[in-house]
């Protein structure tokens, strides 16, 4: 029989706190082992996050346990209701994750480090790099002994931060870390996309589960950046050069890995340097004395990379240069979105938004008739209000939304399904222009494309057809929004049940969106999430009413 989930939020020290109370996660298989020397590494750099762990509790310890799924910052609010829910909820949702997961890991082949090439320009005079200390002084990380003395990973790494920064010639430093303001780990991310830096390292040593035996370098990235993983083959080639221990390799990391929660969260090329096993007395001893050439490779990394980002290669440029698929040639889309709210966008970009719904038509008709449903202004001004990435207060063209996707507005990972196979990745970078073409022709593409059958209807077509819908450009965009935001989708309610004609009258009579999401079993209902939700409708069409 497999040992049982346990949901809780992590804390430091491996510990979990879940609905019945606060336990030590162990790695160690046998609960008459030696517990509190086995810590469960794996939840080391995943602090103040949702996680559901596998694993055997006796008194207030949980033994063996193996990570099943770490919920994202923004998703961490929907884990805690899990805990509470029934077992077969929490299977299912698991069970999904895992396919998920299964689908997004793999190793890549290595790249030689002369082969790599750079596509990413510099925001000044020279690139800026954020150095980030692992850890805390209340989380310190892991921990070996050195002659009888105790270091650990957070005191180590703050000293070489400083020797980093000196040695540094390409590159602006700026060095951070939870401590400095004080801050968990889940609000590291967004600390460091504040100090908008071109690329970043966070600093770490890495730990085994208590026996002391592992030893080696290796850095880890976010396995979805092309441009992270330039950053750590750079990297781990100083490193190893520097110290001379085993190569372990480049690891890509998902979010529900080690350290993949803070590379995905970062919105730049971003790694984490893992050059010796604390835990191994030899691994902690070269990396002691030989800590002047350890900051020396940081450094050569750091420099070669901010080298190449103010000289980046034209052949990678012109790479990323790609035809549109609605604009004239002699007319590109062209769009401003620097320093503007979401209010500010849509007024300064008014126009060629008209240009751009006006395209998306012509591509609509052509593709389903005379008949077909038109994109409108209200429909991209809700979705923009409800969709659109922010930086503070300002929409960010390079946003990583909740699920990985990329720009200013979030593309399905099915997106070329809807749009065809010009349209591009949607978990990579995308020059502006792209990403709203792209958006917007699916937003036309849900009005218009049969994808499947509910009794007579085909959805989600004839969802726009709709008496008292039909016609009523305000009612299709909150409809539209619904169909976004996932409310036709059987797999978001806790039943497995799309209430169609509930929510069809509630879009017919103006209902509001928390009221009539609330007599469902939408996994959302009754969340901030909802009043949110109808917060942006609301704003969205009352400046597109004073602006008609």
């Amino acid at each position: 029989m497999r040992p049982p989930l346990h949901f809780g939020r992590v804390l430091a020290g491996c510990r979990l706190m879940t609905s019945d109370g606060e336990f030590f996660l162990s790695s160690a298989r046998d609960p008459d082992g030696v517990r509190l020397d086995r810590p469960f590494a794996e939840v080391r750099e995943l602090e103040d996050h949702f996680v559901a762990v596998r694993g055997t509790r006796a008194g207030q310890a949980i033994f063996g346990c193996t990570l099943e799924e770490v919920a994202p910052p923004l998703s961490s609010f929907v884990l805690s209701k899990l805990i509470e829910a029934d077992q077969g909820i929490r299977e299912r949702v698991l069970a999904i994750a895992r396919e998920a997961r299964d689908e997004l890991t793999g190793i890549p082949a290595a790249v030689p480090v002369d082969e790599l090439g750079l596509a990413v320009l510099p925001s000044g005079p020279r690139p800026l790099c954020v150095i980030d200390i692992g850890h805390s002084t209340r989380a310190p990380g892991a921990c070996g002994r050195l002659d009888g003395r105790k270091i650990c990973e957070f005191a180590f790494n703050r000293g070489l931060a400083e020797r980093i920064r000196e040695k540094v010639t390409q590159a602006e430093i700026v060095i951070t870390s939870r401590d400095d303001p004080p801050s968990g780990y889940r609000a590291l991310p967004a600390k460091i996309n504040a100090l908008n830096p071109n690329f970043a390292i966070s600093l770490h040593a890495n730990g085994d589960d208590g026996s002391g035996t592992a030893r080696g370098t290796e850095v880890l990235y976010w396995h979805g950046s092309a441009e992270g993983r330039k950053l750590a083959a750079l990297l781990l080639a100083r490193l190893l050069a520097a110290l001379g221990l085993p190569d372990r390799g480049l690891r890509p990391r998902t979010a529900s890995q080690r350290g993949g929660s803070l590379l995905r969260e970062v919105r730049v090329p971003m790694v984490i340097g893992e050059p010796f096993f604390i835990t191994h007395p030899e691994d902690l001893r070269i990396g002691t004395r030989g800590i002047d050439a350890l900051a020396a490779a940081y450094a050569a990394a750091i420099d070669a990379y901010a080298g190449r980002l103010a000289h980046p290669p034209t052949r990678a440029v012109r790479a990323r240069i790609t035809p549109s698929a609605l604009a004239p040639r002699s007319a590109p889309f062209e769009f401003v979105a620097e320093g503007l709210t979401k209010k500010g966008f849509l007024q300064r970009n008014a126009g060629e938004l008209c240009r751009l719904i006006g395209a998306v038509n012509t591509w609509l008709e052509r593709q389903h008739g005379g008949g077909f449903k038109p994109l409108t202004r209200h429909d991209v001004w809700v979705l923009v209000h409800c969709e659109a990435g922010l930086r503070g207060d300002q929409v960010d063209p390079g946003h990583r939304h909740s699920a990985g996707e990329r720009g200013l507005l979030p593309l399905p990972g099915n997106i070329r399904d809807w749009n065809g196979g010009k349209a591009p990745r949607w978990d990579r970078p995308m020059p502006l222009t792209r990403n709203l073409e792209h958006f917007c022709l699916y937003l036309g593409q849900l009005k218009n494309k049969p994808v499947a059958t509910a009794g007579k209807r085909r959805l989600y077509r004839d969802l726009f057809l709709e008496a008292g819908i039909s016609g009523n450009p305000a009612r299709e965009a909150v409809l539209l929004a619904g169909v976004v935001h996932g409310y036709f989708y059987r797999g978001t309610y806790r039943d497995g049940k799309v209430p169609l004609s509930r929510l069809l009258d509630g879009y017919r009579n103006g209902r509001r969106l928390s009221e009539m999401m609330a007599e469902t079993s939408y996994v959302h209902a009754g969340s901030p999430l909802m009043v949110g939700r109808e917060n942006n409708i609301r704003e969205a069409l009352s400046e597109f009413s004073s602006m008609a």
